[in-house]
């Protein structure tokens, strides 16, 4: 499980995290980009996979090209202003996915039963900490994604860069980034039914949207979908077991 987690988090670091603007609009022009971002994700992985399982250098090397081999097919085989981009990036997160879970299956025999682990608390400490710091990152970072994506492929937009993808705005990230960790805060505090409240600020502040018709529906559009995202992930984090966060944390690092 522990291979597996690692692999998907050095996913999370490479495409979201370490990902800014300037790269992805290099990514959508050439190879340039999808190299420097391929050879980013590629780091991540050597670091978290480092002796952790036989090959493993040899793995991460495959890991790496087929990343490579993934993103190019979204610069060279998607035409400018095309509003599937949506269905595109899950598309490309499931090849990587895919690519991550036979990885680890045929490394170390990893198999999808073995996530029941997470839920039932058999999992180690260092599992599931890892899922808790995925679901951060996930969040944070490729939740503005997943909006503004549902937003230009179902009402469409101008916001993008190199006509190939989405541009999240800063105000969206940081509110989005706001309510959704306050949602799922009160989802793991078994208040699930106060967490719409952590959207009152959005609609607060770009209250301003709601005068035209097209702009509240592209507000409508990305906070349905941020709460979507959050009450899932705190839902999912709920499930698995983390009673208390700095034991574990002393624990996971032997301190």
């Amino acid at each position: 499980m522990s291979v597996m987690l690692r692999l998907l988090l050095a996913h999370m670091l490479g495409d979201f995290v370490t990902q800014p603007l300037v790269l992805v609009s290099m990514k959508r022009k050439g190879w340039r980009g999808i190299i420097i971002h391929s050879i980013i994700v590629t780091a991540f992985t050597a670091a978290l996979a480092w002796g952790q399982f036989p090959h493993w250098w040899a793995w991460t090397l495959l890991l790496g090209l087929s990343h490579a081999f993934i993103e190019q097919f979204r610069t060279f085989y998607v035409k400018d202003g095309d509003r599937g981009g949506l269905y595109y990036f899950l598309l490309d997160q499931a090849a990587h996915l895919g690519v991550i879970v036979f990885i680890a299956a045929v490394s170390v025999n990893w198999r999808p039963p073995e996530l029941a682990s997470l839920f039932n608390g058999t999992a180690s400490v260092e599992s599931r900490l890892i899922v808790y710091l995925i679901a951060l990152i996930f969040l944070v970072w490729s939740a503005p994604i997943l909006e503004a994506e549902m937003v230009a492929t179902l009402i469409g937009c101008n916001d993008n860069v190199g006509g190939k993808s989405v541009r999240v705005m800063p105000i969206d990230r940081l509110l989005g980034t706001l309510e959704r960790l306050a949602a799922v805060s009160l989802v793991l505090a078994g208040c699930l039914y106060l967490a719409p409240v952590s959207f009152l600020l959005r609609i607060y502040v770009q209250r301003s949207q709601w005068h035209s018709s097209s702009s509240r529906n592209r507000l409508i559009t990305k906070m349905a979908t941020s709460f979507l995202l959050a009450i899932a992930t705190g839902l999912v984090l709920r499930a698995v077991p983390l009673s208390d966060p700095l034991q574990a944390i002393r624990q996971a690092f032997q301190v």
